[in-house]
């Protein structure tokens, strides 16, 4: 089988069934959208061997520099969607200087100084170059999950196969009529490999951001979008293991006041719009790195970080009081929803229970006190609460 066989059928083919594979998990994981440009890359792939295929038999140059385009196109296009796996902005300027220099290369050689060797070397150094890039966008993730290694391991043999193309070719002192066969027949082999190595490494990582979402559904309330308490709890534990004395835990709990009349007024619709918008206040105001869940029904928990305790009033009044202005708009202004807030800063040495069990008496206290308030646990309020 000719080298331009190898080209139309098996490197063309291949592409198809890795890019109709990757279309049909994007129609089912559409929030996955990196998952769109993966398959745009591939389908790029298939139009480029379409092309080369073509470009042999018709014997056109044209065509041949039109299907590196592609190729050089197809291979950014994965580098881009590995940028937005990870939410980094992608390296626009360096991914386009780097095709600039490598096709403008490989225009010039393949039109006026031609030069099958020079366009070797430009065009696979170039494509190493953008790999070297997605390199870059695995290495730079703090914890690597294991099929993240397996990615970056097969990136890696991936820009050494670029490599090697133009190197093989050298070594082998191959007589000029026989250089570009030797040369497309390596290419053929070698980017079927390549495809079929990178694509392993794609879908295991679609696999494993697959899994990883469901196990998040699990630990997120659907109404509000916050923490549910299974997801919650370990991460609140998780925070108290990593307090010290001088930079201890809060924990702020928060109730809808009257909420079962606003359930019975506006029935189940609108008391479900009320926790939404509760829910976003919680998320707007509090930090970045805040723990925040719905613990059930009508009832919120937020857990500061160490070193954020001391913004616990602070942050529980200012939701306070955009909960009560923004609430109304809701219900179209016929009635006032509030909240009520307590919290508690952890002691040296307490658990979570005793903990949430304190900003709870926090939170009856400012029941107590007439709701819509924010009241900090008293060192007392145990023994009030008791004989209340």
């Amino acid at each position: 089988m000719s080298y331009q066989s190898v080209i139309g059928l098996l490197n063309t083919s291949m592409s198809a069934i890795f890019c109709v594979s990757l279309f049909v998990l994007w129609l089912h994981h559409k929030h996955l959208k990196y998952i769109s440009i993966l398959v745009l890359s591939y389908a790029i792939r298939v139009i480029c061997f379409g092309i080369f295929y073509f470009a042999f038999a018709l014997e056109n140059p044209v065509l041949r520099f039109s299907a590196n385009v592609f190729l050089m196109l197809a291979m950014i296009l994965l580098s881009l969607g590995l940028s937005n796996r990870r939410g980094r902005r992608p390296r626009y300027e360096v991914l386009v200087t780097i095709a600039a220099i490598a096709l403008g290369a490989l225009y010039y050689h393949q039109f006026v100084a031609l030069s099958l060797l020079a366009r070797v070397i430009y065009l696979n150094c170039g494509l190493a170059a953008v790999g070297s890039i997605m390199l870059l966008d695995v290495a730079k993730t703090s914890h690597r999950t294991p099929v993240e290694q397996v990615l970056f391991g097969l990136i890696i043999i991936s820009c050494a196969g670029f490599l090697l193309r133009p190197l093989y070719l050298l070594a082998s002192g191959a007589e000029v009529g026989q250089f570009e066969g030797s040369y497309w027949l390596v290419v053929s082999i070698s980017d079927a490999l390549i495809c079929a190595m990178t694509a392993v490494g794609i879908f295991a990582v679609i696999a494993s951001d697959v899994m990883e979402g469901m196990k998040s559904d699990a630990h997120v309330d659907a109404l509000s979008g916050l923490l549910n308490r299974r997801g919650f709890e370990p991460r609140a534990r998780d925070a108290l293991a990593r307090q010290t004395i001088n930079s201890p835990v809060a924990v702020i709990l928060s109730d809808l006041d009257h909420f079962k009349s606003i359930n019975d007024r506006f029935g189940h619709i609108g008391g479900d719009r009320i926790i939404q918008s509760f829910s976003e206040v919680l998320k707007k105001t509090a930090p970045r790195d805040a723990i925040i869940t719905r613990l059930g029904g009508e009832e919120f928990a937020v857990v500061l970080p160490p070193g954020k305790a001391t913004a616990a009033h602070l942050f529980a009044e200012e939701a306070r009081k955009a909960f009560k202005e923004f609430a109304p708009s809701v219900v179209s202004g016929e009635a006032q929803p509030t909240a009520s807030f307590g919290f508690a800063i952890a002691q040296e040495g307490e658990g979570l229970e005793a903990l949430m069990d304190r900003a709870d008496r926090a939170l009856y206290q400012a029941k107590a006190d007439g709701r819509d308030c924010v009241r900090p646990v008293g060192q007392n309020s145990r023994a009030g609460l008791a004989s209340s």
